[in-house]
């Protein structure tokens, strides 16, 4: 299970005359079952394709025919261990110029146009890459993708893995590829929401259902009048089920986008309208870049953050699933089911990457602007930082040494 959104923010918040340019910060969720070794790499701008893997699978030669060399370097997640060096493929990042990609779980429905020999090929493993290496716009990529076919397995193969993509640009704009029946559907999307199956254009169609929610109320929850705070929000859906999480991002992720278009009175935020006298609230202290990763990362987690441990699912005991004998009769194990193993939060105005892991509450980021992509080495040396799992990085920060005694105020008193 996977979501994901977009947000944009004023730049320049309070200008005279106000500047309208924006901040625009995408953010998903990849949930899964088990335990899959991942770590963010930075491939190089003259990565040459398709990568010529240290052990390869045989089973997946010839799927890319295609042949090409990165024009833009990029920062992306993918399978590492044993996999980077097999079948090296990337599900999520973010190129020089602020496009970004991310794949997404789409089953039962898609199938692929299936492998052939035309000299377009490409696959749906290298799909991703071919995005992120050569395309700075929305607009470029669309015109590139009549020009190949990306090509995948049938369903009964092992090597099959039901995704869809979404792209979007520095600008905002962004797409939904997706493959049903042998065809490729490109959907253009207005707020980047994408979860699973069913398809993308059943979503659009379901979300419409929900005219009636609003964001907006008449009190809140220190004024204590009129319409409770999130009282317009009543149906909103809240199980993990992707039907429900498309609807909880569409809703809830058009929030930040009502607010005034020069962040008069919100940004910096925590935000207070300019009054005379000055209010007593203290200005705001998050400007717009760390508002809107903030809120990026937050909205994804509400609408699909679960837990290790709070999906669970039942096996079979036996030694190839539980490593117990096999009863008579038979008998089961309650484990864990899909979490969510990594979050990921996309700049596309100051090109930066960010990452949180299932086991840490530490956000980590990597600016691309102070990457030289022209000479980063190449596959497979590419320079990487595990995700999933962390080894020695630090899961939270200890902060027992900063801590000061509090000036201006009185010392507490013991009342007990």
């Amino acid at each position: 299970m996977c979501t994901n959104l977009l947000i944009s923010v004023p730049s320049n918040p309070n200008q005279s005359p106000p500047d309208l340019t924006k901040t625009f910060v995408s953010a998903r969720a990849l949930e899964m079952p088990g335990v899959i070794e991942q770590s963010v790499y930075v491939m190089p701008s003259n990565q040459s394709w398709p990568l010529q893997a240290v052990n390869p699978i045989g089973a997946v030669k010839g799927w890319t025919t295609l042949q090409w060399s990165n024009r833009y370097g990029f920062v992306g997640i993918a399978p590492s261990g044993s996999n980077w060096e097999s079948l090296p493929n990337f599900n999520d990042g973010i190129n020089s110029e602020g496009l970004s990609v991310g794949a997404l779980w789409l089953a039962p429905g898609t199938d692929y146009p299936p492998v052939g020999k035309q000299e377009n090929q490409v696959s749906f493993l290298d799909f991703p890459a071919w995005i992120l290496g050569n395309f700075a716009s929305v607009e470029d990529f669309q015109a590139a993708l009549q020009t190949i076919t990306v090509v995948g397995p049938p369903k009964d193969s092992k090597l099959y893995v039901p995704l869809h993509y979404i792209v979007t640009d520095s600008t905002g704009q962004s797409v939904v590829i997706e493959f049903i029946e042998g065809q490729t559907r490109v959907h253009k999307s207005t707020n980047a929401v994408l979860t699973n199956w069913p398809t993308y254009d059943w979503h659009l169609k379901n979300v419409e259902n929900y005219y009636n929610l609003t964001l907006f109320g008449s009190g809140t929850s220190t004024s204590g009048a009129g319409n409770p705070v999130g009282g317009g929000l009543v149906g909103l859906p809240g199980d993990a089920l992707s039907t429900s999480r498309f609807v909880k991002a569409t809703v809830l992720s058009q929030g930040i986008g009502q607010l005034p278009v020069d962040g008069k009175g919100w940004l910096p935020a925590p935000g207070v309208f300019p009054t005379t006298p000055p209010p007593k609230t203290p200005p705001g202290f998050a400007g717009s870049e760390q508002t809107a990763v903030t809120v990026a990362l937050q909205l994804t987690q509400i609408c699909m953050g679960t837990p290790y441990g709070m999906l669970l699912q039942t096996v079979q005991n036996s030694p190839a699933t539980t490593g117990t004998p096999d009863t008579m009769p038979s008998s089961s194990t309650t484990t864990y089911g899909d979490y969510t193993m990594w979050t990921s939060v996309r700049d596309h105005t100051n090109r930066k990457y960010y990452f949180m892991s299932a086991f840490s509450g530490i956000l980590t980021m990597i600016d691309l602007s102070a990457l030289n992509f022209a000479t980063t080495p190449a596959y497979p040396n590419a320079a990487s930082i595990a995700i999933m799992p962390q080894g020695n990085a630090p899961w939270c920060a200890d902060a027992t040494k900063l801590l000061t005694p509090a000036t201006g105020q009185e010392p507490l008193q013991n009342v007990g």
